[in-house]
Order: structure tokens, then sequence, then C-alpha cells
């Protein structure tokens, strides 16, 4: 995991107040920009962008909700200062020599309907059910009754579906799936009928449905931070290069006891 040497940190504070200082509209001063994963945007910078304004001063121009792999895009294009990801970077990312921090980590969850009596999956299970393979929960220990998968767009290109892809279907496609915008939507259509199955941060879990164990193994804090959980996945913030300024000044936030409160109360904190 990198850190932000303190050093580095406390200049980019001082960088920054001097250069409100001399006043003007400054690269230190602009406002920051930010593109990534949903469940950064929604769950964690919702509430740390304002926590960091009333600390720092400095605010975020906005908070977008392109997915991870269209926020790393737009960082590399110069579009954005700060892309949030909710994977490990893959070596063509990394061989662009991006520096990036771990802010905590989460689990994507299998959610199934409250009601559904099915207690667990393996990823083989998983992987024929999405793959089209198995259709009817009786094949799984369930009742006679059709599965309904559901994810969020397929070419909409989000990390959730790259993760889910390839850790469990081995890179294989997906068979026809019910197709919603917004993982929230899924679990919303998950909880309203029986025969339906979906994947997405456990941060998004609501009434109606409940996740299960994945080979055997339960999506806990100490399962997910040393990977036993086969969906397990870091939170990562990343910039272009060595962040200088106020978005060294946000990393550093984000590492901050204030910042790790707030990444706490949906996801495992990294510190």
């Amino acid at each position: 995991m990198f850190t932000m040497d303190p050093r580095l940190a406390a200049a980019a504070l001082l960088s920054v107040t001097f250069a409100c200082s001399r006043g003007g509209d400054t690269p230190a001063t602009r406002p920051l920009t930010y593109d990534g994963a949903t469940s950064i945007s929604r769950n964690i910078l919702s509430e740390a962008a304002p926590a960091f304004e009333r600390k720092s001063g400095f605010k975020f121009a906005k908070i977008d909700e392109s997915g991870g792999g269209k926020g790393l895009n737009r960082l590399f294009a110069g579009e954005v200062e700060i892309a949030g990801v909710a994977r490990r970077l893959t070596a063509d990312e990394l061989g662009r020599q991006p520096y990036f921090q771990i802010i905590g980590y989460d689990a994507l969850g299998v959610f199934l309907n409250s009601k559904n009596p099915v207690k667990g999956l393996s990823k083989a299970q998983l992987k024929a059910i999405f793959t089209g393979a198995i259709v009817n929960w009786k094949d799984v220990g369930g009742p006679n009754l059709p599965i309904v998968p559901c994810t969020e767009p397929l070419a909409s290109g989000r990390n959730t579906l790259g993760v889910f892809q390839s850790v469990v279907l081995d890179d294989a496609p997906f068979a026809k799936v019910r197709e919603a915008a917004d993982p929230a939507d899924c679990l919303s259509f998950v909880a309203g009928n029986p025969g339906a199955i979906t994947f997405a941060t456990v941060a998004y879990a609501i009434p109606g449905v409940r996740s299960l164990p994945v080979d055997g193994v339960d999506a806990t804090p100490a399962h997910v931070i040393d990977s036993t959980y086969l969906l397990s996945r870091p939170l990562l913030l990343v910039t272009r290069g060595q962040p200088t300024g106020r978005a060294a000044a946000f990393l550093e936030f984000m590492l901050s006891p204030d910042g790790q409160a707030i990444v706490g109360k949906k996801f495992i904190p990294a510190r």
C-alpha cells in the first residue's frame, strides 16, 4: 500500500496556502476534479469531500460517477485529477506509472431475495448461473424456480462487471441477463423477485435481500482484507503521478482518522 510521506503532505498544504495568499485562480486553488467508481463516489466522497472542504477550505468542482474504468481513462487523459477505482490496477495501468493509495477494502456480495432458501454458492455454480449453464434454482439446492440474473449494462465497462467476469466467470461472456442502469436498481429488482440474483458492493445491501457465502467463505472484514473471500477488492484513489497541492492534501486527509472514519461507515478502513 502506498502512503504519503508526512513531509510531502506538509509541503502540499503549504503550497496550497501560499497560492491562496497570492489570490487568483491557480492550479493550486481551482476546485478538485474526480471521476470513478460509484461505490467510492456515493459512499465515501459524498461525505468526505464536504468534510475536507470544511477542514481545508478546498472544494471539489464535481463528483462524477462514470465508473472506475472510465474514471481512469479520464485521469490519464488529464480531464480529472483524481480517479476512484474499486479493484487492483492492471499491469497496463501500472505501466503508466500512476500514484495510488488504498483507502479501504470492499467486497462484492452475491445477493438473493431474502425468501430464497439457498444458503451458499460455489464459484463454479456462480459461473454456471451467469453464463447460462444453470437456469433453475433446483439445480443448486433451491426451489423449482427460474433463475433471473441481473447486472449493470454489460456494455457499460464498469469495474464491478469486470471484476466479476474476471474472477468468477474466468473471462467467459455473460449469458442473457436482465440489465439495469445501476447496482441499486438490481438490488431493488432482487428484493421484489424470489428468483433473482445479482452482485454488488456490500455497501448497497437493502431490506429484502441477503448476501451469500461464496465457496463457504463469508465477506467478513478479516476474510476481505486477506482476500480469503473470493470477491474482495481494494478501494483506490489514483493520480497521474506523485500528487501535489490540494490533491496531495486530500489523499492525506483520506488516511487521517477523520477520513478513515468515513470509509469505515460502509467499508473496511485501511488503517
